[in-house]
């Protein structure tokens, strides 16, 4: 099981599918713990409501710095050695988030766990480049699915335990279960051998031609940015708006949010076999649209509690389609540039997040629900007349990009 083999048609093992799809959740959701905890953690170091959407837009620009410098790595080294010594470096990162005593320490501490948090984002290509072509959008799903399980599932752990006990101890916990989950991954996967030839400046060099030369990618890019920027907008204030006047509710009710929004992500693998069937875009348009009505449920119905639960459902659900839907798009494009495109697609992403996450807590400060709601909405219609675009051109074929990178 130690040696590196070649790329397969071989179809995973369902065990093995269920254990990425665990550990991409595993990980992802350290990044995702602080959300609930924002005013907590305020009150416990005296950071205003303004500022405090700082720790999670630090952490956000971590992880785009950490796509770009490690994901490409994917194509030229053994991913199975490169998600080991990553998931091992968010280990340090989230004990020294536990441990930090400063302001100064908890930022410094946010950002590296940004940068470490890589993983999730290396587990897809992965398991693509071991999958047949059919199949891709299928375990793309399935994956996604524990994605966002991990980041909805994160929130409801952190505001229970941040609640109960304190508010570091959830990174504590997170990481033991990061150790585990690598020893697990390390005996249970194989090695991959290289996609290229290029070096690594060469790889990073290249990431210019396969952007310029794949409209996909940039369609991808530029509407997932603004969708998961939206995504956070509701998740990065929702403590705030239940900790309000109008219901006077604690930090962990802010996370069993996220086990109702948790019946979207069951919605993951369907989305990625729709996309198989019908094609990515229309999966995308679908998504879209469904974030899009969660918006306007949050605008009339969220003075009661049970209309903020219908939005988060929707909410999660056309963001996990949009998600898996924009993967399975960029995945068709070709094992060479496998995790180029990756790279590409979750730098879009992550620098909508880093966008949207501070100006959402500025927006809460200022403007209150419907400034928020005017934010997260305004993003989602620009996304979806994104997705609407004609498409005049023909994209290049893979092999041309990585001669051209060359």
């Amino acid at each position: 099981m130690n040696s590196a083999v070649s790329n397969s048609e071989a179809a995973l093992p369902r065990v093995t599918l269920m254990m990425l799809a665990v550990m991409c959740g595993l990980s992802v959701a350290s990044a995702y713990y602080v959300q609930p905890l924002l005013p907590t953690i305020g009150r416990a170091f005296h950071i205003s409501d303004a500022s405090i959407g700082i720790l999670p837009m630090l952490t956000q620009i971590g992880i785009a710095f950490g796509i770009v410098l490690f994901v490409p790595l994917g194509d030229i080294v053994d991913e199975r050695k490169l998600i080991v010594a990553l998931a091992l470096a968010q280990v340090l990162a989230l004990v020294l988030i536990g441990a930090s005593q400063s302001v100064g320490m908890l930022r410094g501490s946010s950002a590296l766990l940004g940068l470490t948090t890589v993983t999730p984002y290396l587990l897809p290509p992965f398991a693509a480049k071991l999958t047949p072509a059919d199949q891709r959008g299928h375990v793309t799903g399935i994956i996604a699915r524990g994605l966002f399980g991990g980041v909805l599932l994160a929130r409801t752990a952190s505001g229970y335990v941040g609640y109960y006990v304190s508010w570091n101890a959830i990174y504590w916990f997170a990481a033991l279960g990061m150790l585990g989950m690598s020893v697990l991954f390390y005996r249970m996967t194989r090695g991959t051998r290289p996609n290229t030839q290029l070096t690594y400046r060469g790889l990073l060099g290249s990431l210019w031609p396969v952007f310029m030369q794949q409209r996909d990618v940039r369609r991808a890019m530029l509407s997932q940015g603004l969708l998961f920027g939206a995504f956070n907008v509701l998740w990065v204030t929702l403590a705030f708006y239940l900790e309000s006047p109008l219901f006077r509710l604690p930090s962990y009710v802010a996370g069993l949010f996220g086990v109702i929004g948790l019946g979207g992500t069951l919605a993951a693998p369907l989305v990625g076999k729709l996309a198989d069937r019908r094609g990515p875009i229309f999966a995308v348009r679908l998504g879209t649209g469904i974030m899009l009505a969660a918006w306007l449920v949050f605008v009339l119905l969220s003075h009661a509690l049970w209309g903020l639960v219908i939005g988060v459902i929707l909410l999660d659900l056309g963001g996990t389609a949009s998600h898996v839907s924009n993967q399975a798009r960029i995945y068709r494009l070709g094992r060479e540039i496998g995790s180029r495109v990756t790279t590409l697609y979750m730098l879009g992403a992550f620098a909508g997040a880093a966008v949207f996450s501070p100006l959402s807590t500025v927006v809460w400060a200022h403007w209150a629900w419907l400034g928020v709601c005017a934010l997260g909405g305004g993003a989602t219609i620009i996304a979806f007349a994104v997705c609407w675009l004609p498409d005049r051109q023909r994209t290049p074929h893979a092999s041309s990009v990585r001669q051209d990178a060359r």
